[in-house]
């Protein structure tokens, strides 16, 4: 009947319609928050910097889920609505009423870089008269080679290191020999013990004997 086709049209119409609001409203927070969740800046118990603007509450409701998460759980915020505010995720991430007051954390969104005067261009400078040509000068006569400078090692050094590695090498090897072979402990691990005890009575004996050369006296041993 008419009346049936009638109830079927104005039925099928309105499931369309509000099917087709759903689609604008859906993609319209989608675009919204696409555009403009990642550059939204969550202000903790302070205002906008200059340069922002607070965040419109269309945005605002279509950023609450990326806001949440960078909000203190249990952080109120608002935006340029006094009338709203965003609860944080231990409230439930909602949007909710607000009475203006007792909330100091705010969500701010650049409001675009300020314009930039072209910069001026720089006034041309007159040239000046031109200068003398400069004439080339002698070239230099390289003098002597410094073999002093010329780096390596000096023979001295080499001597003194030669000197005490043998040192070294000379009493580890004798006192691992005297102790291995001969059974020796403590201060008889020395080799050639006796020598190093005589060794400064035979030093005096030098010293007396260059001493009395070169006074004319006499030499005796000590």
């Amino acid at each position: 009947s008419k009346a049936t086709v009638s109830v079927l049209y104005w039925s099928a119409l309105y499931n369309t319609t509000n099917m087709l609001r759903y689609v604008l409203a859906a993609g319209f927070a989608a675009a919204v928050q696409a555009a403009d969740c990642g550059s939204l800046l969550y202000k903790q118990d302070s205002g906008c910097s200059l340069g922002q603007t607070l965040v419109d509450i269309d945005t605002l409701t279509a950023c609450k889920d990326t806001l949440c998460g960078i909000m203190d759980p249990y952080a109120l915020a608002h935006g340029a609505d006094m009338t709203k505010k965003l609860a944080g995720s231990g409230y439930g991430c909602e949007i909710e009423d607000w009475d203006g007051t007792g909330v100091g954390d705010t969500i701010c969104m650049s409001s675009g870089p300020s314009p930039t005067p072209p910069p001026t261009p720089p006034t041309p400078t007159p040239p000046g008269p031109p200068g003398p040509t400069p004439q080339p000068g002698p070239t230099p006569v390289p003098g002597p080679k410094d073999e002093s400078s010329s780096g390596g090692i000096d023979g001295g050094v080499i001597f003194l290191i030669v000197f005490f590695v043998g040192f070294a090498v000379y009493f580890a090897a004798g006192m691992a020999y005297m102790h291995k072979v001969k059974g020796a402990t403590g201060v008889e691990m020395v080799p050639n013990l006796e020598f190093w005890k005589d060794l400064p009575n035979l030093m005096k004996d030098g010293a007396f004997f260059i001493k009395n050369k070169v006074t004319g006296g006499g030499y005796s041993s000590v």
